[in-house]
């Protein structure tokens, strides 16, 4: 070529001042980096999609209806609470209540003997004296159960008596404790069911399980324990059918002494490539999935999915790992497995997609590859 020598593929420019030639330029390392660089981006380009979240907000939704938010279940609380539904037929008498005995059919000669209508205090041993039949414990009873006892007592002086009982002071103690708004001893002014002892408690609080405790002790002594799952508590109060065995604990009528305890809930820890790591009370029964979908699900972009674990406390110095196939839990092909407390869950950090994102993501935000390279 007329001005030109051809050096094989590297060309120079004859340079008529000076009448010498420029050194060929080497421009191979500089292709390298570049294809370097092209094909990471490509890798990135062809990176697999954020696989689809739809089953995760799934398990979320879930997870809200079965545990509702802590106001949601003080509303259902209040709400049953306000109701009313329990009756003064159901009362059991205790130490300090007031009671008036009424015997209708009383002949008239006997009224100075035996008075038509009487009232009496119970004792603190839950004792009423009643005339012409002497001592009678009235603790745990009902009206109803008194006014057959006295029925009975009294039939040996008056024929088929006919004996009324009107409580018309109600003394009674209840103990609310635990992860309520305001624990302590309620004094109750009239028949209460567990809802309502919750509701003059203020309601429960974050801490709170999905369990209430009732705890008395029987006429003989013996003590005795009730378990009612709170979420059907809120959700039925007072709408149970009166036939069905959660109506028997929803509107289990208070005693004297009852003690109500509401424990904190078992907590699980959520780590690694998830949106939203921390610590979460478990306050019903959780699966794996769920756990993930509470701490915000898990972050796609860094996830290795192959090494998902349950970390289970077994002893104070024991702890077990449990592997978790997470694509087959999810597909259903595998067993969503239960939370227990203090479980951690851990989904490391993919190192590949750490550098992808970290630095190949950078470079393509608008970091020169030269930067990225060093120069």
């Amino acid at each position: 070529m007329k001005g030109h020598l051809n050096l094989g593929r590297s060309y120079v420019r004859r340079n008529p001042k000076t009448e010498g030639f420029m050194k060929p330029r080497n421009k191979r390392p500089c292709l390298s980096l570049l294809l370097m660089v092209i094909l990471l981006c490509a890798g990135c380009a062809v990176t697999p999609q954020p696989r689809p979240t739809a089953p995760q907000s799934n398990a979320s939704a879930s997870g809200n209806q079965s545990a509702p938010p802590v106001s949601e279940i003080n509303k259902l609380i209040s709400l049953g609470a306000s109701q009313g539904t329990s009756s003064t037929l159901d009362y059991r008498m205790g130490p300090d209540d007031l009671v008036q005995v009424t015997i209708y059919n009383i002949p008239e000669q006997d009224v100075r003997m035996t008075p038509r209508t009487v009232i009496l205090r119970v004792s603190q041993q839950g004792v009423i004296v009643v005339p012409m039949v002497g001592e009678v414990n009235v603790k745990g009873m009902t009206t109803g159960d008194l006014q057959r006892e006295l029925g009975q007592r009294y039939s040996k002086y008056i024929r088929n008596p006919q004996v009324g009982v009107l409580i018309t002071e109600y003394r009674q103690r209840v103990s609310v404790m635990g992860a309520v708004q305001k624990p302590g001893i309620f004094e109750l002014t009239g028949p209460k069911t567990v809802i309502d002892m919750l509701g003059m408690a203020g309601g429960v609080t974050e801490r709170a399980g999905n369990q209430v405790h009732v705890y008395r002790q029987d006429v003989n002594g013996a003590r005795q324990n009730f378990v009612v799952d709170l979420m059907v508590l809120a959700n039925n109060a007072g709408t149970a059918p009166s036939d069905s065995k959660e109506s028997a604990f929803i509107n289990l009528p208070m005693q004297a002494g009852d003690v109500i305890n509401v424990p904190q809930a078992g907590m699980f820890f959520v780590d690694g490539a998830v949106l939203k790591p921390g610590s979460y009370p478990l306050g019903r029964q959780y699966t794996l999935t769920q756990a993930v979908a509470t701490a915000g699900g898990v972050d796609h972009e860094l996830a290795d999915y192959a090494a998902v674990a349950i970390m289970r406390r077994r002893s104070p110095t024991e702890t077990e790992t449990i592997p978790v196939d997470w694509d087959n839990v999810k597909s259903g092909k595998a067993v969503d497995p239960q939370l227990q407390p203090d479980d951690v869950i851990y989904v490391p950090v993919s190192g590949f997609k750490y550098f992808v994102k970290r630095f190949v993501g950078t470079m393509i935000n608008g970091v020169s590859a030269g930067s990225f390279f060093g120069r």
